[in-house]
C-alpha cells in the first residue's frame, strides 16, 4: 500500500487560504475525482497526476480540469452517476440539487479563465437540471446501481427520490424525525438505506416506498454532532455498514445483514465518533491468511472507515482486526471517503482541506471476481442482470445517433431560458385557456403558472416585484432545465431598480437564516429587466358561473333547511342567484307564485359577495368585463324546478359591458329597465355607435366574437347578431335562462339553468350538440337518496375551435363531447397530475396548450390533485405501475386530440413512444406504428382488419401521420430489444414516402 497526499489538491479561499473539502467521489473510468468544498465550488481533478507523482507537474497531465461554481452555498457531497459516469449530481446547503453534464460538443469555456479567479478549464461540464424541494441542506446523493434513481437527504428531515433519466421527483419519504445524513442504494435495487440523527436506520422497500425495517439498536448513545452519517451497502448485498454507531461510550460502524434487519458485526477501534463508511466496489476471493492455499478463499468484501479521530480504517470480511490502520494522516475529521471503481484506490477528503490517497496492489485484498461472476451473487437476491443487445443493422445505428442529437438539441433549447433573467423564482405570467390556436408564453419550467378565467384585452398582472415567496414544507417546483450559452455577467452589475427581498426563516434556537436572492442571471446583459415581458392574453370562458343542486328524485316535495341553503357555495354570488328551491319538486300548473326569488336569501348571498369583492380588491385582478348595479334576482322558470340539475341563475344588472373577444377594438353594451321596458343592446368603437338593437326581455349574459354576437335573456330568449348587426336567427327560445354564454368563431355554445348545452354552427346555422344534459359530469349516478345536494359545480366551459365543449368541473376535472360516440369523455383527471408542476408531460409545451393550461389550473386550485400521482411513477418492478403510466399517456394522448391541441399531442406521442421502448411493449408498439404508416402494398387492410384503406386518414390535426412515424422511430431505437420492429416499419416507410 502506498499513501499519497498532494498538495496542489485544495479549495482555496479569496487569501488563499485551504477550506474544508465536504465530499469527494471517483468517476466510474477512474480518470477524474470531484470534490466539493466551503469555497461553494466543485472542482475535477486528474486522477494521473494523483497516483504518478512524476506526472504531477508535466504540463500533458494538467490537474485541474474544470471548476463549477453555481451554488450559492457549500457544496456538501458529488456523485458521479453509474456506469459511463455521464452526469456529476450536486448538493449545497443552498437547498439546490444540481445535475451537471459533460458538453463535448463545444469547448466554449475550454482554456478561459473562470470568473473571479485565474484557474483554467480543460473540460467544459455545464448543468442541465436544477432539482428543488428540499427546504435545508443537501448533504448526501446516491445513484441507483442502474441510474434508474437519483436519491438525496437534508437536514429538512425528508428523503426525495428523483428520476434518474428525466430527473423528475418521484417520492418524497419524510418518515425520518431528525436529519438525514445517509444514504444508500441496495446494489440489487430491491431496496434503499437512510441514517438519521433521530438514532436510526431506516431501509425503504422500492416497490411501495414503504419501511421495510427501522434499526435504532447501536444508535442509542450515539452523539448528534456529526457532519454527516454516510452509510455503504456491501457490493454482494448481503450487509450494509453504517456510520456513527455507539457500544456505550465507544464509537462503533455497525453493520447489520440483509433480511432480519439485526446488527451482526461491529467495527471497533476508533476513538471518535464515525463520519463515513464505504464499502469497495470489487467483490474478492479473500484467501483465510497471507500463506493460505488459494483454493481456500472465499467470497468476501472490503470496507473503509473514516473518523472524527482524524484516521482510516481498512477492514475485510471475516477479520476481527483492520487490514490497515491509517493514523491521524489530517488534522481534522474525515468526511468522505470513495473507492475507484477498480477497489485498488481509497481516496479519502477532510475538513482540514486536504486529500489523501491509498494505493493498494491488485492483489493486496485478494483475486477480484469480474462482472459475470459478481451479478451471479446478486442473483440469489433477485437481481436480474440486463444483457447487453448486439447492433444486428445499421439502419438502428443511424436510429439511435439521430436521437443523440434531437435530444442534444432540445435540451440547449430548453435550457437558456432559466438564466436570461432573475434566478429566483420570477412572476408568474397572466395564462388563460385558449380559445384560439394563438401563442402562450408559460415563461420558465419552474415558475408556478396563474390561470385567469374571464376575458380581456388588457390584463393586469397580480404579482407583486420583489415579493420574496414562502414554499410549503414538502412542495417543489421541479427540474428546472439550465444551460450556459454566454460569457458569465456579474451578478451585481445591471442599471435594473427591481429590488429583490431576501428570504429570512427562524430556527428553533432562535438564530436567523438568510436566504440569499439572486439579482440577475448569468447571461443577462446590463439593464436586462429582472421580470419577463407579460404574454398576450388569450379569451377565457366564464368562470365559476354554476353551483348545481341534483334531486335524486323528481317527485321528491321535500324542502332544505335553512342551514342547508346558507351552505350553498357560490364562487361569483354578487352575479349570481342559487339554484331554485323555491318551489316545491314537480312545480305548481299554471301558478306563478314562487318564481321570484325571496329577497332575504338574495341580499344574504350578496352580502357574502359583498366581503369577497372587499377582498378581491387588494389585488390587481383583470377585469374584462363592465357592470352595473343589481336590479333584482332572475327570474326562474317552473322548468328549473322540475329538472333534476339546476345551476345557478344569473341577477339582472342595469349595465353590462364586454369587450369582444377578437382582440378588437370593439365593445357590446347593455342596459336593463327596472321597469317593463325593453333592453338596449349595442356595439360600440369608442364613442361611435356601430349598431344597436332593443330585446323585449333583461339582457343577463352577451359575447361577441370578430363575426358574430349573441345575448342572453332572463326569459330564456338568445339573439344571435352578424357583425353588422343583423339578427341571423329568428329568436331562440331555450327551456330556462342561461347559465354559460360563450363563442368562439362560427360556434355558440349556451348551457341553461337546467344543466343542458347546446353548440350552434352559426356559419351554418345547424345544431353541433343539442340539449345534451351535463348531469352525467355533475356525478349525478353516484346520488342514491331523493334529497337535494349540493354537488360538483361547473367552474368554466369554453367552445374550442373544432366546435367541441369543454367543461371545467368544482374538482378540476375537465369534460369534452364526443359528437360521434354521443357521450361525455373525461380529458383530464387531476388525481393524475404530479403536484410539481415540471414532472407532467404537458410542463413544458409553451403554445396552444389546453391540457398544460388545465393542469395548471387545477394546481392553483388545489383540492384532489395528484392524489393518484403516486401510481405512475411506483417502482420499476411494479407492472401495476407501468401499466399506470402507460394508461395515463393513452389517455392524455387521444385527449389532446378530442381538444384539438396539435401540439401537446405531438409531444405527448413522443413520450408515448419512449415510455413503449423502455417497457419493450411490442404489441402496443405494433398498433401504433400500424395506424401511423397506414396501408401498405396497396393492402386495403391493416391493424387486424380493424381500419381500411377507404377511412384512414393520412393526417391527424393537420399532421402528417407518416411523418410523425418517421420521428419516434429514432425513439422506439432506443430500446435495441425492438431494433427489428424499428428496421421493419423504417423500410415500409421508405418504401411509401418513394412511391408517394
Amino acid at each position: 500500500m502506498h499513501l499519497a497526499k498532494p498538495s496542489w489538491l485544495a479549495h482555496l479561499d479569496d487569501k488563499g487560504q485551504r477550506t474544508s473539502i465536504f465530499s469527494i467521489h471517483v468517476h466510474p473510468d477512474g480518470t477524474r475525482i470531484a470534490t466539493g468544498g466551503l469555497d461553494n465550488k466543485i472542482k475535477l481533478w486528474n486522477t494521473i497526476p494523483i497516483t504518478d507523482g512524476s506526472k504531477a507537474h508535466d504540463p500533458n497531465f494538467p490537474t485541474l480540469l474544470c471548476t463549477l461554481g453555481l451554488h450559492n452555498g457549500s457544496v456538501l457531497c458529488v456523485r458521479w452517476s453509474n456506469r459511463d459516469g455521464r452526469y456529476l449530481a450536486s448538493g449545497s446547503d443552498d437547498q439546490l440539487l444540481l445535475i451537471w453534464e459533460w458538453d463535448k460538443s463545444t469547448e466554449a469555456w475550454a482554456g478561459q479563465s473562470i470568473f473571479g479567479s485565474g484557474e483554467q478549464n480543460i473540460e467544459n461540464w455545464k448543468p442541465v437540471r436544477r432539482l428543488t424541494g428540499h427546504q435545508s441542506d443537501v448533504v448526501d446523493l446516491a445513484w441507483s446501481r442502474d441510474n434508474t434513481y437519483l436519491a438525496s437527504c437534508g437536514l429538512d428531515n425528508l428523503v426525495f427520490i428523483w428520476d434518474g433519466r428525466k430527473f423528475e421527483k418521484l417520492h418524497k419519504l419524510d418518515a425520518h424525525q431528525g436529519f438525514v445524513k445517509g444514504v444508500t442504494w441496495d446494489p440489487v435495487g430491491e431496496y434503499l438505506a437512510t441514517e438519521s440523527d433521530d438514532k436510526t436506520v431506516k431501509v425503504w422497500r422500492t416497490s411501495d416506498w414503504k419501511v421495510q425495517a427501522e434499526i435504532s439498536e447501536p444508535y442509542t448513545s450515539s452523539p448528534t454532532t456529526t457532519f454527516y452519517r454516510r452509510l455503504s451497502w456491501s457490493p454482494d448485498g448481503s450487509h450494509v455498514a453504517t456510520a456513527n454507531g455507539a457500544q456505550g461510550p465507544v464509537p462503533i460502524a455497525a453493520i447489520f445483514n440483509r433480511g432480519e434487519w439485526r446488527p451482526d458485526v461491529s467495527l471497533v477501534g476508533h476513538d471518535s465518533a464515525i463520519e463515513v463508511v464505504s464499502f469497495n466496489p470489487v467483490i474478492f476471493m479473500i484467501p483465510e491468511s497471507d500463506d493460505a492455499d488459494p483454493d481456500s478463499a472465499s467470497v468476501g468484501s472490503v470496507c473503509a472507515v473514516g473518523s472524527q479521530d482524524h484516521s482510516i480504517s481498512v477492514w475485510v470480511t471475516r477479520n476481527a482486526r483492520p487490514l490497515f490502520v491509517c493514523q491521524k494522516p489530517f488534522d481534522h475529521s474525515v468526511l468522505d471517503l470513495a473507492w475507484s471503481p477498480d477497489g485498488t484506490h481509497l481516496y479519502a477528503c477532510s475538513y482540514d482541506g486536504t486529500v489523501v490517497v491509498l494505493q493498494f496492489l491488485n492483489n493486496e485484498f485478494g483475486t477480484r471476481l469480474s462482472m459475470e461472476e459478481h451479478d451471479k451473487i446478486l442473483a440469489k437476491y433477485g437481481f436480474i442482470p440486463k444483457d447487453p443487445i448486439i447492433l444486428e443493422n445499421t439502419t438502428q445505428l443511424a436510429m439511435e445517433g439521430t436521437l443523440a442529437i434531437t435530444n442534444k438539441t432540445s435540451s440547449s433549447g430548453r435550457i437558456a431560458a432559466l438564466m436570461s433573467g432573475n434566478q429566483d423564482l420570477p412572476p408568474p405570467p397572466t395564462v388563460i385557456i385558449p380559445e384560439m390556436d394563438k401563442k402562450i408564453n408559460y415563461g420558465p419550467p419552474s415558475a408556478p403558472l396563474q390561470i385567469t378565467t374571464e376575458s380581456s384585452n388588457t390584463i393586469k398582472s397580480s404579482s407583486v416585484s420583489g415579493q420574496a415567496v414562502q414554499q410549503k414544507p414538502g412542495v417543489s417546483n421541479g427540474p428546472v432545465p439550465m444551460e450556459f450559452e454566454n460569457a458569465i455577467a456579474s451578478g451585481s452589475s445591471g442599471s435594473t431598480n427591481v429590488q429583490t427581498q431576501q428570504t429570512i426563516t427562524l430556527t428553533k434556537d432562535g438564530k436567523k437564516r438568510i436566504q440569499p436572492q439572486f439579482l440577475r442571471g448569468l447571461t443577462s446583459s446590463p439593464g436586462t429587466p429582472l421580470r419577463p415581458p407579460m404574454p398576450t392574453p388569450m379569451p377565457m370562458p366564464t368562470d365559476n358561473i354554476s353551483a348545481p343542486t341534483i334531486n335524486g328524485n323528481l317527485s321528491n316535495t321535500s324542502t332544505l333547511s335553512q342551514s342547508q341553503q346558507q351552505s350553498v357555495s357560490l364562487d361569483k354570488a354578487s352575479n349570481l342567484d342559487a339554484p331554485s328551491r323555491a318551489l316545491p319538486a314537480g312545480g305548481i300548473p299554471a301558478i306563478l307564485i314562487g318564481n321570484k326569488r325571496k329577497e332575504s336569501f338574495a341580499s344574504e348571498i350578496a352580502a357574502q359577495s359583498n366581503k369577497r369583492q372587499s377582498f378581491s380588491k387588494t389585488r390587481s385582478d383583470p377585469v374584462i368585463e363592465t357592470e352595473g348595479y343589481v336590479l333584482r334576482s332572475g327570474l326562474v322558470p317552473p322548468s328549473v324546478t322540475m329538472s333534476q340539475v339546476r345551476l345557478a341563475s344569473h341577477k339582472v344588472k342595469d349595465y353590462l359591458a364586454k369587450d369582444r373577444l377578437d382582440g378588437a377594438t370593439l365593445k357590446l353594451e347593455c342596459f336593463n329597465n327596472n321597469t317593463k321596458g325593453p333592453s338596449q343592446i349595442s356595439c360600440t368603437r369608442g364613442k361611435v355607435v356601430i349598431w344597436i338593437d332593443y330585446v323585449p326581455s333583461s339582457i343577463i349574459l352577451l359575447t361577441g366574437h370578430s363575426q358574430y354576437s349573441a345575448v342572453a335573456c332572463e326569459d330564456g330568449s338568445l339573439f344571435v347578431y352578424s357583425s353588422a348587426g343583423r339578427r341571423l336567427l329568428p329568436v331562440i327560445m331555450l327551456e330556462s335562462a342561461a347559465s354559460f354564454l360563450e363563442i368562439c368563431r362560427e360556434y355558440l355554445l349556451c348551457i341553461t339553468q337546467t344543466g343542458l348545452i347546446y353548440i350552434w354552427d352559426l356559419r351554418n346555422l345547424k345544431a353541433i350538440v343539442s340539449s345534451v344534459s351535463t348531469a352525467p359530469i355533475l356525478q349525478a349516478a353516484t346520488l342514491l337518496s331523493d334529497d337535494f345536494h349540493s354537488t360538483v359545480s361547473i367552474n368554466s366551459a369554453c367552445v374550442r375551435p373544432n366546435g367541441l365543449p369543454l367543461l371545467v368541473t368544482s374538482i378540476n376535472e375537465a369534460w369534452s363531447y364526443h359528437l360521434d360516440m354521443k357521450t361525455w369523455v373525461r380529458v383530464y383527471d387531476p388525481r393524475y397530475s404530479t403536484l410539481d408542476p415540471s414532472n407532467s408531460e404537458t410542463s413544458e409545451v409553451i403554445g396552444g396548450s389546453i391540457l398544460a393550461s388545465l393542469e395548471s389550473m387545477a394546481r392553483q386550485r388545489g383540492g384532489n390533485i395528484g392524489s393518484l400521482a403516486y401510481l405512475r411513477h411506483s417502482g420499476g418492478k411494479d407492472t401495476q405501475g407501468k401499466a399506470h403510466v402507460i394508461g395515463h399517456l393513452e389517455n392524455q394522448l387521444v385527449s389532446s386530440e378530442l381538444v384539438n391541441s396539435p401540439t401537446e399531442y405531438r409531444r405527448l406521442l413522443f413520450a408515448y413512444a419512449q415510455q413503449l421502448a423502455d417497457e419493450g411493449a411490442e404489441f402496443r408498439l405494433h398498433e401504433l406504428c400500424m395506424e401511423l404508416l397506414g396501408p401498405v402494398n396497396g393492402q386495403d387492410s391493416f391493424i387486424n382488419n380493424n381500419q381500411t384503406r377507404s377511412n384512414w386518414d393520412p393526417f391527424i390535426m393537420g399532421m402528417s401521420k407518416r411523418q410523425l412515424l418517421k420521428e419516434i422511430l429514432p425513439i422506439l431505437a432506443s430500446n435495441r430489444a425492438l431494433q427489428r420492429h424499428v428496421t421493419e416499419y423504417g423500410d415500409s416507410l421508405k418504401k411509401i414516402l418513394k412511391i408517394d
